[in-house]
């Protein structure tokens, strides 16, 4: 009868020892239909059994819709090119386990397990809103064996560099660029974090002869474009109404956003419409118009 009773405690146990967790981050996402197409990515870049029996990790999961608004070219590039997947998966998860409530910490960085840092940013004030390189968290705290999983509305993709370097590689920016260094503020973007709401070629373009005479008063074209950069790095996702400092003390920047920042103005009129182009050093929004901050607006009229 002792035998027995031994036998069935002992084989239970034993049973429970040598049973894989059934739970663990793969098999968590791939019970679940919205992410089907990062489960076949992850098996695609042979990350399956890294996530199945590694960590513990915190992984930012794109749903499906992330995934298809990169487009049918762009995925199908990733799925031939394994390696370029694979790194690119690596920058949505972290070694160790951060639930939501650890991640309300704005400006937090995390090391992804690409070798690239992520920004958290949590946006009391808008909405309350976490999000991971501008990344909205959409639902948190699904716990696995090996980790905790967040579901996040965008796929993720490193910063090309610093603010400068993100305006240099683009051929919108290089007339902000050339500002910048005549107003002698290149090493200042440099450091940050900053938000920078970025005129393009065509909003400079628009104020005619004057970037010229801007462009020979480097004072007054560095208080304008000081006028264009704001502390700390607010995405689109934390934009909401009201007033912001900028590095240029006398004014604040005017926004408008709507629910989400599906729709941006600045001061009025300007309009964001290229927003979060993220940057190790903050992030860049692409904007319609240049803006002149209030108390300068009769000196660069009469330029």
């Amino acid at each position: 009868m002792l035998k027995v009773i031994l036998l069935s405690v002992f084989v239970p146990l034993c049973l429970a020892a040598t049973t894989p967790a059934t739970n663990n981050i793969v098999s968590v996402l791939a019970a679940r239909s919205s992410e089907s197409i990062l489960v076949d990515l992850v098996k695609t870049a042979g990350l399956a059994d890294v996530l199945s029996q590694g960590g513990p990790f915190t992984v930012f999961a794109p749903y499906n819709y992330a995934f298809q608004r990169l487009g049918n070219d762009t995925l199908t590039a990733l799925k031939k090119d394994p390696n370029t997947l694979a790194e690119t998966l690596k920058y949505h998860v972290v070694n160790g386990i951060y639930k939501l409530k650890d991640l309300h910490v704005n400006e937090l960085q995390l090391d992804s397990l690409a070798g690239t840092k992520i920004r958290i940013n949590y946006y009391f004030t808008a909405r309350r809103h976490v999000t991971v390189e501008g990344s909205r968290i959409l639902q948190s705290d699904i716990m696995a064996s090996n980790g905790v999983i967040h579901i996040v509305h965008d796929v993720m993709m490193p910063a090309a560099g610093s603010i400068v370097d993100v305006l240099t590689a683009d051929g919108n920016f290089s007339t902000l660029v050339a500002a910048a260094k005549a107003a002698g503020l290149v090493e200042a973007l440099q450091q940050g974090p900053f938000t920078l709401m970025a005129p393009s070629n065509a909003a400079f373009a628009a104020l005619g002869d004057k970037v010229d005479k801007l462009l020979a008063n480097p004072d007054l074209l560095k208080k304008v474009l000081l006028y264009h950069v704001i502390p700390g790095t607010i995405y689109r996702d934390g934009l909401h109404s009201g007033s912001l400092h900028t590095l240029e003390e006398a004014d604040r920047e005017r926004i408008s956003a709507s629910f989400f920042g599906s729709t941006v103005h600045v001061d009025g009129t300007t309009s964001v419409i290229k927003p979060d182009i993220s940057a190790t050093n903050g992030v860049v929004h692409m904007i319609n118009h240049v803006l002149i901050p209030s108390s300068l607006r009769t000196q660069i009229m009469n330029l």
